[in-house]
């Protein structure tokens, strides 16, 4: 019988049950697609860094004898030490492109095999190098990207003459599963750059320091840290033009994946959280509701010998069937969801071994996880009424006290007020649980919907302002080498079309204070700089300083520098460290720099006016005439059109617009499901009430407006405090997604607000035309002739 019971109890409300279990699927599906994700993905990783043995250290020097190895790897501490060349080199010939470019790599050789060096490139297909050709192997994804084949050639620009090598293989590094040709980029572009691997015989026959490396990777010997280490080889390698040393924590590749990680386990723990707990929520009301109902019947099962243990596991079992409905569909329908997304994450992590992996633990972890939810918020829910005694449960419980509001003393809010509303506003502080949860609903609904405009706020901001405020040049040509700046300046302004030059020095150095250090960039730029902005928070242009240094608020805050605060720099340009002033901090959301005027830079570096980059404002039918003329010259490293970038990001991002949809129809139906829910609380608890408004003359709209009212009410204070839940959400999200990569800008547009309000009425809208539909079939014969 009690079987029966729950069958026309859950049909009896199955709209309400349905947005229940539509909560639950989300927040387990989320769950378990993202648990699985972040399972392949460490996996993968623990793997790969451990069959390619990746370094805990790095280092990059200007120059060191290959010979002189063998004196740092007695370091204490140091378990293995290697060196490297590793060099950019241009690709000429693919379909035209003047700006695809290969990080070779050199590696250690012996005739016949490979040794197992630190980082070892794990070879995805192919044959082994050669030593007696030229041959190399190539990033799995830049092969892919660049549409080669396994035996083709393919020509790179060498110290200014085109090199012939054949492709014998792909094969992938630990240390660039996250590929960035620099600092200032935040996502991987195959198209225009990826990483070459030849012998490091091959490679010395190519470059004029043969045997000399520019780039160190050691192991630590167990026991030892990464900074005890450091302390002891840092002085040894400043001889050689220390450049920069850091650990793996500090590796670009690992850094962005870890982040990446450490994002995936907040999300499956704060989402499925978050939907569960309004899932449990909801069922908690609707069962509540129903026991208040039904006092009478449980009071005659009561007296028929239904004990309380057989009536709370009845009504449990409304929750625990929903529950594993909710557990079963979501987890089976996460399982296939995370079959996308690592396919989304394979394109840009290049992880050898990153597959569909199943975990059905997640499954039964999700089912266990929300079954738990479910049953407490049915326990709960149904607990109080199952107390009373039979005589007393079959005597309906008596209607709440009746007082005034502290909003009818607002007197001329109450008197604008129809029947329909004071009705309304009374109800509110009558059931003050249920009102605070609509509320506390709606807030979350309005702020999820903002909280997406804001991301894309963010993208639109970091990616695109950069090539209107801060990055306005046409063109960026980098050179190979520090070049005399007055040189550049000749040669560049003689060519046609160019409107505008600024050359920009880039010096790597390592700012100090107290016990504080950074290794950073120091860009000289022109003081009337115009191609490269220094803007403030406000977007106002300071000029680059003559006597001192501006920080990036990163790097600042990392070295506790506020303006006014006096530094250490060092650099391998310089001989002897020197002190510098902190002048002033800037925001930037890309990259961590500090900015000096070009000529001060050059003045405090001793070593003539010099110039790394040169940036240009030029009519763009003059670009391809210029990098045609310098595409091959031994001097120009780089040439970057800001359009040809721009429109690379451009597509790059399209594959993250599905994502802000997601979360945007996550929001709606909270809303929904919120508002659906309360109203029919609400109407259940007060039908007999409304079917007397009917009786004594109310339309069924005027009757609708009595609990329309109420949810507006509510909404709009919903709404009102998700626009300062939203602002502190985004400084939360702001502090915690922050790095020296990049840093998130805290965006407030009303913009996000609009679209959360619209995206807010309508699922409120949906709601109500859901409840209109009961309200019209609300029987007054049957509810006016039960008894009191």
């Amino acid at each position: 019988m009690l079987k029966r019971k729950m069958l026309r109890d859950l049909m009896e409300n199955k709209l309400a049950y349905l947005a229940c279990l539509v909560i639950i699927v989300i927040g387990l599906t989320t769950y378990t697609s993202i648990s699985i994700v972040m399972e392949n993905l460490y996996r993968a990783k623990d793997n790969f860094y451990a069959d390619a043995r990746f370094a805990d250290g790095f280092a990059r020097v200007s120059g060191m004898p290959a010979a002189h190895l063998d004196r740092l790897a007695r370091i204490e501490g140091i378990g293995e030490i290697e060196g490297r060349q590793v060099k950019d080199v241009r690709v000429l010939g693919l379909d035209g492109e003047r700006n695809v470019h290969l990080r070779l790599v050199s590696l250690p050789f012996i005739p016949g095999e490979y040794e197992r060096p630190i980082n070892a490139p794990l070879l995805v297909d192919g044959s082994p190098l050669n030593e007696e050709g030229r041959e190399l192997w190539l990033s799995p994804d830049f092969f892919a990207a660049r549409e080669l084949k396994l035996g083709g050639e393919i020509s790179l620009l060498v110290e200014g003459r085109a090199v012939i090598f054949t492709v014998a293989g792909t094969a992938q590094s630990p240390e660039f599963v996250y590929a960035l040709r620099t600092a200032q980029e935040m996502f991987p572009m195959p198209e225009t750059f990826g990483i070459a691997y030849l012998p490091a015989s091959t490679m010395k026959t190519l470059f004029r320091e043969q045997d000399r490396v520019n780039d160190l990777v050691f192991l630590l010997e167990p026991g030892y840290t990464y900074a005890a280490v450091e302390e002891k080889l840092r002085p040894r390698l400043e001889p050689y033009g220390l450049i920069s040393i850091f650990s793996r924590e500090d590796q670009v590749s690992h850094a962005i994946l870890t982040m990446e990680l450490q994002g995936l386990e907040g999300s499956a723990t704060a989402m499925p959280l978050l939907f569960l707990s309004i899932a449990g929520i909801i069922l908690y009301t609707l069962l509540k509701r129903m026991v208040e109902q039904q006092r009478g019947q449980i009071g005659t099962l009561k007296a028929f010998g239904y004990t309380n243990g057989e009536l709370i596991l009845h009504y449990l079992s409304h929750a625990l069937l929903l529950g594993l409905v909710g557990g079963v569909v979501g987890g089976l329908s996460g399982i296939w969801l995370s079959f996308s997304f690592t396919e989304m994450y394979a394109q840009f992590y290049q992880l050898p071994g990153l597959g569909r992996e199943l975990s059905y633990g997640y499954l039964w972890r999700g089912m266990l996880l929300s079954l738990v939810f479910c049953a407490l918020a049915g326990y709960f829910g149904c607990r109080p009424s199952l107390r009373l005694q039979p005589a007393e449960a079959m005597r309906p419980a008596a209607p709440p006290p009746g007082r005034r509001t502290w909003l009818e003393l607002w007197t001329f809010y109450w008197f604008l007020l129809t029947v329909q509303g004071k009705m309304a506003t009374r109800n509110l502080f009558r059931s003050r649980q249920r009102s605070a949860f609509t509320l506390i609903g709606v807030m979350f609904a309005f702020s999820m919907m903002a909280t997406t405009w804001y991301f894309r706020a963010i993208t639109d901001f970091l990616i695109f302002d950069q090539f209107t405020r801060v990055r306005t040049h046409d063109l960026q040509v980098a050179f190979s080498r520090p070049l005399s700046l007055p040189e550049v300046e000749r040669e560049l302004k003689a060519f046609p079309g160019i409107k505008r030059l600024e050359p920009m020095l880039e010096v790597p150095a390592t700012l100090k204070h107290r016990w504080q250090e950074e290794d950073t960039i120091i860009l000289g730029l022109p003081r009337d700089a115009y191609l490269y902005n220094i803007l403030t928070d406000t977007g106002q242009r300071v000029d680059p300083p003559t006597g001192g240094v501006v920080l990036a608020e990163y790097l600042a805050a990392q070295l506790r520098a506020p303006p006014g605060t006096e530094l250490i720099l060092e650099s391998y340009w310089l001989e002897d460290p020197v002190r510098v002033a902190v002048v002033g901090v800037i925001p930037q959301h890309i990259g961590t720099n500090a900015y000096m005027e070009i000529h001060a830079l050059n003045g405090l570096l001793g070593r003539g006016s010099l110039a790394t980059a040169a940036l240009l404002a030029m009519d763009e039918t003059y670009i391809p005439l210029l990098q045609e003329r310098y595409r091959e010259t031994e001097a120009v490293a780089s040439m970057e059109a800001s359009e040809a970038l721009l429109d690379k990001v451009r597509e790059l991002m399209q594959s993250f617009g599905s994502m802000q949809y997601i979360f945007a129809v996550f929001g709606f139906i909270i809303g929904f499901a919120i508002i659906y829910n309360s109203s029919i609380v609400s109407l259940s608890e007060r039908q007999r009430e409304l079917a007397s408004l009917r009786v004594m003359g109310m339309t069924s709209g005027e009757v609708l407006q009595v609990l329309t009212f109420e949810q507006w009410l509510l909404s709009c204070a919903g709404m009102l405090a998700g626009i300062p839940f939203t602002i502190i959400l985004m400084h939360t999200l702001s502090r915690a997604m922050g790095s020296e990569l990049f840093s998130i800008p805290v965006i407030v547009e009303v913009d996000m607000f609009i679209v959360a309000l619209a995206g807010t009425v309508f699922s409120i809208l949906a709601a109500q035309w859901m409840l209109s539909r009961r309200v019209r079939r609300l029987s007054l014969l049957d509810v006016l002739k039960e008894r009191d």
